[in-house]
């Protein structure tokens, strides 16, 4: 667990290196007395800016009025935010996608034109005549609100689908653009607006749809002093291009690092894995070792936190939950290292006794204090559930004597089968119990609909599961059981 580096030391010691907190709030958005809570502890773990990413949670109106979701945040909330943030000395720095990840947007009706793609509401179709004011309506309405922001996110990250639709096809042909070369003029046309209307604000984009552009085309591009890439990679050991940094140094003289501190190892994951997360950020401080110098500056960079993979994925790791592998992160980032005694400083600060685990394991039984930490110590029960669950159905016992054939014979012997369904209401019951007390921890933190997502796609499966055992179960109330599952 003990590395060294020592490269960061300077840019820390600089004021203006950010180190910066991703809040992707298209799933599970916290109520903002959440944000309350949690904004002080990122300025104690060494954040200086958040990265708000509202995809639908930003309160669009007038032509846009479709976009923002039944709970979107008020125009209030988007002011109690930026106050919260202010207090506690954290930039914000919003982000709206503009070409990629479109699908809050593709998905309705009455913008479903706009999609490159007609069968997919991911990408946007840049050649479409309503397709850059639907980008300007939505840049300006976000900005209203963030009047005393200073950069501005930009998006343009997997954008899978260029020059599909008939009319990017007769664009491409009629200009000799390339794939590529379409995906630069939209994003320069969309920078130039906002450095246009709004000229004080440093534009900021994701960098992976030029990551293997060839340095003609990305000096041509014309992005090198308009836009700031985001350069972000979420794995231990990197498989970035060998001669990024060398291209990238050419073309833009400042760039962002991005590394993740959750959402970014499994699209259905609901507990962290923090090591694997440290050892994404002190992977990231080698990079800055050997790369800073061929730039003329490091902005900073910015921990995420996905919490969807898209608009359609299920959650994975709630924020609450990933607190700890976020101040594990940070400290990593302000130390330049991460061992024992860092560890130890990140255990008390959030209570955890013993020390906090950097794997997930169901044989620690930990306590903790700090905001959403009920919601952590349950996702460690519900690992506890899982896993004993899984041990059960797979076992030698219920394979030989509870298996589908013998349950639709009705070919069974009492004596295994009463040991079985013990154990399986046993679990039912673990189940049962952490749905209502994690409901009412998640309330606290969340909205209704975020808890009824989280409750339906993670726990209530499990509860579904249980219908062959709760069919032979000999208790009077089974059928009342079996009937409940069914009605929800």
């Amino acid at each position: 667990m003990e590395s060294t580096l020592s490269g960061l030391s300077a840019m820390n010691e600089s004021s203006d290196f950010h180190h910066t907190v991703h809040l992707d709030l298209k799933g599970a958005p916290p109520r903002v007395s959440y944000f309350a809570e949690i904004f002080p502890l990122f300025r104690q773990w060494g954040a200086t800016s958040l990265l708000l990413e509202y995809e639908d949670m930003f309160p669009y109106q007038n032509d846009l009025k479709e976009l923002a979701a039944k709970h979107a945040y008020s125009k209030d909330d988007i002011q109690r935010i930026q106050q919260l943030a202010e207090q506690n000395n954290l930039e914000v720095i919003p982000l709206v996608q503009t070409f990629g990840h479109f699908e809050f947007v593709l998905k309705h009706e009455k913008f479903q034109k706009l999609r490159e793609v007609a069968a997919y509401p991911t990408s946007l179709c840049p050649t479409h005549p309503d397709a850059l004011d639907t980008v300007k309506l939505m840049i300006d309405q976000i900005l209203t609100l963030h009047p005393r922001s200073h950069r501005f996110h930009i998006g343009a990250d997997e954008v899978y689908h260029i020059g599909f639709c008939e009319r990017c096809k007769k664009t491409m042909a009629s200009e000799n653009l390339t794939n590529q070369q379409m995906f630069f003029v939209h994003i320069e046309k969309v920078v130039k607006y906002v450095k246009c209307k709004y000229n004080h604000l440093t534009v900021l984009m994701w960098d992976d749809m030029m990551r293997f552009c060839e340095l003609a085309l990305l000096k041509e591009s014309k992005l090198g002093d308009i836009v700031e890439p985001m350069v972000w990679h979420y794995v231990t050991q990197f498989v970035l291009p060998n001669d990024i940094w060398d291209r990238y140094s050419k073309v833009f003289p400042n760039i962002w690092l991005a590394s993740s501190f959750k959402g970014a190892t499994s699209s259905s994951a609901y507990l962290t894995n923090i090591m694997y997360h440290v050892d994404n950020h002190l992977a990231w401080l080698s990079v800055i070792n050997q790369e800073k110098h061929k730039f003329k500056k490091i902005c900073g960079i910015t921990v995420t936190g996905w919490q969807r993979f898209d608009h359609f994925a299920v959650l994975c790791e709630l924020l609450p939950q990933a607190l700890p592998s976020l101040a594990a992160c940070l400290h990593v980032l302000k130390s330049g290292t991460f061992n024992s005694d860092i560890h130890l400083t990140v255990s008390k600060e959030l209570e955890f006794e013993p020390t906090l685990p950097l794997i997930p394991d169901r044989t620690i039984f930990p306590k903790c204090k700090f905001p959403g930490s009920d919601i952590y110590l349950q996702m460690l029960d519900f690992l506890r559930y899982e896993l004993d669950y899984n041990e059960y159905i797979h076992s030698d016992r219920r394979q030989t004597w509870m298996n589908d054939y013998n349950l639709q014979r009705g070919f069974l012997n009492p004596a295994h089968l009463q040991q079985l369904l013990d154990e399986a209401l046993r679990l039912y019951n673990c189940f049962q119990q952490l749905k209502f007390s994690i409901q009412k921890s998640l309330m606290l933190v969340f909205y209704e609909d975020t808890v009824q997502e989280w409750l339906q796609t993670v726990v209530v499966k499990h509860l579904y599961r249980f219908l062959p055992e709760l069919t032979y179960l000999p208790y009077p109330d089974t059928l009342t059981l079996f009937k409940c599952l069914w009605t929800h």
